[in-house]
């Protein structure tokens, strides 16, 4: 289908990111200014705070909505390819999950590349995880944990999911949203949505160099969760692609891996648009649609 009118005006002015021809921590600031330039929300409240994890303190947002618990919870990664992105960059966003799900959300500042190499964003993403689930009565979330996130932190929660399962974690869902989750470089959406298109091959190349200790890691299944063997026995999943991303074939074929490993799989592509549509929520439709489909999806895996 063709692209969307408004995604193609936002690709000709707002949507650049001149990655590797600025320092880091521009890149870092540009993105931040560009995320959280979306309404914010309000929510029921709000509470910044620090998880004990095994290697770091982990800086978190807790989002509770405005209705009464008990709850859900929903561990949130957020994207940016392991360099970029923070919790004031998906501000926005989670506020906008809260409203959508009714359930709490707690967004974790796992620690970035290249500061931070891999696995460091895994082992903050599943402390996280493991320090909320043994704590859901902190949040009254009688009614359980589940994880997301978008980009590398759709990477992250699938990651994570994969771990919950070794760690006998009970996750109620695991939500990735335009996730990366193994080596790429002659699918069809890389090859005709690899440049031009927001997220480019270049930019996935620059993030691997940023965030890889060498070249062998991107065959971890700490990176590639579509290598890891047995996938059997994980949360249902919700997987959300666009058709415009040179993700896009990873995370679909993702899903087909979960599906015959028996894990109950719902895959939604939108159509029109690009890598990171969702963060547009207030300018481009298919995004609100979609953090309105994670609502229903996450009220109805918590409250039925």
């Amino acid at each position: 289908m063709p692209l969307d009118p408004t995604v193609k005006k936002l690709l000709e002015t707002t949507l650049v990111l001149p990655l590797g021809k600025i320092s880091i921590e521009e890149a870092r600031n540009l993105f931040r200014q560009v995320a959280s330039s979306a309404p914010k929300a309000e929510v029921g409240r709000i509470e910044d705070i620090k998880i004990p994890g095994s290697e770091t303190e982990i800086k978190a947002r807790v989002y509770y909505p405005k209705n009464k618990g008990p709850y859900g919870v929903l561990v949130y990664f957020h994207g940016g390819g392991f360099v970029l992105g923070d919790i004031e960059s998906y501000d926005p966003v989670c506020r906008a999950i809260t409203n959508a799900c009714n359930c709490v959300v707690v967004s974790v500042d796992y620690r970035l590349a290249p500061e931070h190499k891999f696995p460091a964003a895994v082992v903050d993403a599943f402390d996280a995880t493991k320090w909320v689930y043994q704590n859901l009565d902190k949040f009254d979330g009688k009614m359980g944990i589940a994880v997301g996130g978008d980009s590398a932190g759709g990477n992250l929660a699938a990651v994570v999911a994969i771990l919950a399962k070794e760690n006998r974690i009970d996750l109620k869902k695991q939500i990735l949203v335009y996730p990366v989750v193994g080596p790429d470089v002659v699918s069809r959406s890389v090859t005709e949505y690899g440049d031009g298109y927001f997220l480019k091959r270049s930019d996935m190349e620059w993030f691997a160099s940023q965030y890889f200790r060498n070249p062998t890691d991107i065959l971890d299944w700490r990176f590639s969760p579509i290598l890891y063997p047995d996938l059997s026995g994980l949360a249902p999943a919700l997987i959300i692609t666009a058709e415009y991303d040179p993700l896009r074939d990873q995370g679909e074929s993702y899903a087909a891996r979960l599906s015959q490993a028996g894990v109950p799989v719902t895959n939604v592509r939108f159509n029109n648009v690009i890598h990171g549509f969702m963060s547009f929520f207030s300018i481009i439709p298919q995004g609100k649609d979609a953090i309105n489909l994670i609502g229903s999806v996450l009220r109805d895996t918590f409250y039925g």
